[in-house]
């Protein structure tokens, strides 16, 4: 277990702003000299989140929450969870920590210059030799509860119905395809597929999108077409895997989740935003228990629209076209209730201001972002 010294922790506390403001040029740096090094590491790495920048911030504010809770670092724990299910899901194990240490602390030394003092570099080991304890551990846990070591690793499954749902948007139905069984999930959960290109292997998590059935998983994806740069997975999926052909997985992760206490659920999404919450509400018993409210760009974007409509009835409110307000907030969304977020990140930041202003706890406010959850600190 790594050891970090009083003096190390102030050390690490007083420079911690560095990495607040330069982190995410620390990082850059870091990535940069880390792939040169061990190419193979780009076979588990979101080269488009890479390309945009938002991996490199993530990256840097995690290095920066830690740094600042050196002294109280199960603050974090929340955060670690979230991580560490994603990290499980692309098969990051215990021998890539030190990789990432060496060359994080080269990323510090090569920014700093004549700044970075053996004091420093030293204390910034053993602050990061702690953090990748904890990841370590909280991942292994994660392991440990997949069982079979098949199970540990990305599986064969079959493609057994591939849908178009809306404009861009599919569904695929994969059966597993070794002999092993599938495992139940907690509606919310997404599973990371994995499909080659080149001489890389490419990474992406979907959102299941219907409650355990014990035979099949659903997932659904969006061609992203509209962004710069395109989605080079959903696009390579969507034109190249049909019925019949086997695609790689892991098994579910993720922690975004029904609040267990609450008696009353609040979804609101935005646009593909309604895939993790679909199966939510499918595995809720009675429909009394919710309120989904639905932001599209149209109605033809209105993904699984039939199935809330039957289930919910009165408690289905589409928004097609306009945005959701104020007002409609404040009728939907009674107080006490959990809420769901999930869609764009300028739209959850807007959404959760409003209903901060009407009066709702943020314990009470749960978040999924379709992209690395540290990104997202200013």
């Amino acid at each position: 277990m790594t050891m970090i010294t009083e003096e190390q922790k102030q050390i690490v506390k007083s420079t911690a702003p560095i990495l607040k403001e330069h982190g995410k040029e620390i990082t850059s740096i870091f990535y940069k000299k880390m792939f040169e090094a061990h190419p193979e590491l780009l076979n588990y790495f979101n080269l488009t989140n890479q390309e945009i920048g938002t991996q490199p911030l993530a990256l840097a504010n995690t290095v920066y929450l830690a740094a600042e809770n050196i002294e109280q670092l199960e603050v974090l724990l929340p955060q670690v969870k979230t991580i560490a299910h994603k990290h499980r899901s692309l098969t990051i194990k215990a021998e890539h920590y030190p990789i990432v240490g060496e060359y994080l602390l080269k990323g510090i030394a090569e920014y700093l210059g004549d700044a970075a003092t053996p004091e420093i570099l030293d204390a910034w080991g053993a602050a990061y030799g702690i953090i990748a304890d904890i990841f370590i551990e909280v991942e292994q846990e994660m392991y440990d509860a997949l069982g079979d070591a098949r199970n540990q690793d990305f599986i064969e499954f079959k493609i057994t119905e591939k849908q178009n749902i809306a404009p861009n948007i599919f569904t695929l139905n994969l059966a597993r395809n070794d002999g092993g069984e599938l495992v139940d999930f907690t509606p919310g959960q997404y599973l990371s597929l994995r499909v080659k290109l080149k001489e890389l292997f490419h990474n992406r998590q979907y959102s299941l999108t219907k409650a355990f059935d014990g035979k099949t998983y659903q997932v659904a994806i969006k061609q992203e077409n509209e962004k710069d740069p395109a989605g080079v997975v959903s696009n390579h999926i969507f034109e190249n895997y049909q019925v019949g052909d086997t695609i790689l997985a892991t098994l579910p992760a993720g922690d975004f989740e029904l609040d267990k206490a609450a008696n009353q659920h609040v979804f609101i999404a935005g646009g593909i935003g309604i895939t993790p919450i679909a199966a939510m509400i499918d595995s809720l018993k009675t429909a009394n228990q919710a309120q989904l409210i639905h932001c599209v760009r149209s109605e033809e974007y209105a993904v699984f629209a039939e199935e809330f409509q039957a289930k919910l009835g009165e408690r289905y409110h589409l928004f097609a076209g306009e945005n959701v307000t104020q007002a409609d907030l404040s009728e939907l969304v009674e107080q006490g209730a959990a809420i769901y977020l999930c869609g764009p990140v300028p739209f959850m930041r807007e959404v959760e201001a409003i209903l901060l202003a009407l009066g709702h706890a943020q314990s009470d406010i749960h978040f999924e972002a379709f992209q690395p959850a540290l990104s997202l600190i200013k």
